[in-house]
């Protein structure tokens, strides 16, 4: 399915926010076409309403509490440190969801006018802490893309499925998903670079564990 803007933007933040962002597959840099940059921002704000965060016993709480209050401090940190680089605030920010002041609640925070060579869009924060980076061509969202130490999921939306699988075949990541965030437990999960070795389920997740003999008969 080819999405829309507004379905784009809330796969987009699906992606990001995915275990409260406590997960090695987030989608946290969001890469969008600098001409559209202006509109996305503004369906993302309308879209952040549809992410409630807070009480995790609360049935509509999409958006649950870090693991510690380590965890908590360290997003706190990177938060005042994509303000201190420049980065543009807009939504979320420090501090805890009003309503959850007990718990190790973050808001979920997104965060504009990046760029790549940021820390928090270089660095792993592991917490609801999204960056938006825009781009002018497919060139350059590529660079950027494959501008990263780590190479685990990536996720491409494109009106164009011919296009997006373009992009898709020259991203450097295990896993990419084409206009879905659906998996499949039959394909093999790993990444590339820091994001580890050999992979994980299927016929490959069985190979490691395997030890190959060889026969060499005269």
């Amino acid at each position: 399915m080819m999405p829309t803007p507004k379905t784009a933007v809330h796969m987009a933040l699906e992606a990001g926010f995915m275990n409260s962002g406590q997960a090695c597959i987030a989608g946290t840099r969001i890469l969008v076409p600098a001409s559209r940059k202006a509109e996305f921002e503004q369906e993302m704000v309308a879209a952040i309403a549809q992410f409630p965060a807070g009480e995790p016993r609360d049935a509509q709480t999409v958006i649950g509490p870090m693991v510690s209050r380590k965890q908590w401090q360290r997003v706190q940190d990177y938060i005042r440190l994509g303000q201190q680089e420049g980065a543009r605030l807009l939504v979320g920010g420090v501090g805890r969801v009003e309503g959850a002041e007990k718990g190790w609640s973050v808001q979920p925070t997104i965060f504009t006018d990046v760029n790549n060579q940021m820390r928090i869009a270089r660095e792993e924060i592991f917490g609801p802490v999204l960056v938006v980076i825009p781009y002018a061509d497919d060139a350059e969202a590529l660079a950027i893309a494959n501008d990263t130490d780590y190479g685990l999921s990536a996720l491409v939306l494109s009106g164009s499925s011919q296009r997006g699988e373009a992009m898709a075949l020259q991203i450097e990541s295990g896993r990419v998903l084409v206009n879905t965030l659906e998996h499949e437990h039959l394909a093999p999960f790993g990444g590339f670079k820091q994001s580890g070795l050999g992979r994980e389920m299927g016929k490959w997740g069985l190979q490691a564990y395997l030890e190959p003999k060889t026969l060499l008969v005269g």
